[in-house]
């Protein structure tokens, strides 16, 4: 399916506030495939993704040892409902996210974390706006306990 054909689409059975399509055509890029840094549209042409692509970008679009371990996953378990059913991984998880932030930033002298007595506790969530919105909640703690004012979007995406 080549561009024109996929933005037809989207515009016919897509809300209108999910993605953006320029009226003649000339926006978005639709995707096709990703290696590395390297994505190319539904005509073949290669672009240079400086995006981020939602934080895939970090470890390299198809990367070989991403998608081994996705594979490997997959086989065994693809979704285990983890906020009601959770799989041990996500516990370890969330152990390792707290020790490379909390706990690291608790440790140090100027943080108020610390002096507040505030715990590592993280949020999964695949919905932004709930992982943004506990963001900011946890910020609003902080900012509060410094006497300033936080401004933000009632729905934040993208952290």
């Amino acid at each position: 399916m080549n561009t024109r054909q996929t933005l037809a689409l989207l515009r016919d059975y897509e809300s209108r506030n999910i993605t953006f399509t320029e009226p003649d055509g000339s926006w978005p890029i639709v995707w096709d495939r990703a290696r590395d840094v390297k994505v190319w549209d539904a005509e073949g042409k290669k672009y240079l993704d400086l995006t981020g692509a939602f934080g895939v970008a970090a470890a390299g679009h198809a990367n070989p040892r991403v998608v081994q371990a996705g594979q490997r996953q997959m086989a065994r378990l693809l979704h285990a409902m983890g906020d009601v059913h959770p799989h041990p991984l996500k516990a370890q998880l969330a152990r390792e996210l707290s020790r490379i932030t909390f706990e690291r930033w608790a440790r140090s002298p100027k943080s108020i974390l610390l002096r507040q007595g505030f715990g590592g506790q993280e949020v999964q969530s695949p919905k932004s706006n709930e992982g943004g919105g506990a963001g900011v909640g946890g910020a609003q703690t902080l900012v509060t306990l410094r006497a300033h004012t936080l401004v933000t979007d009632a729905c934040p995406a993208h952290g």
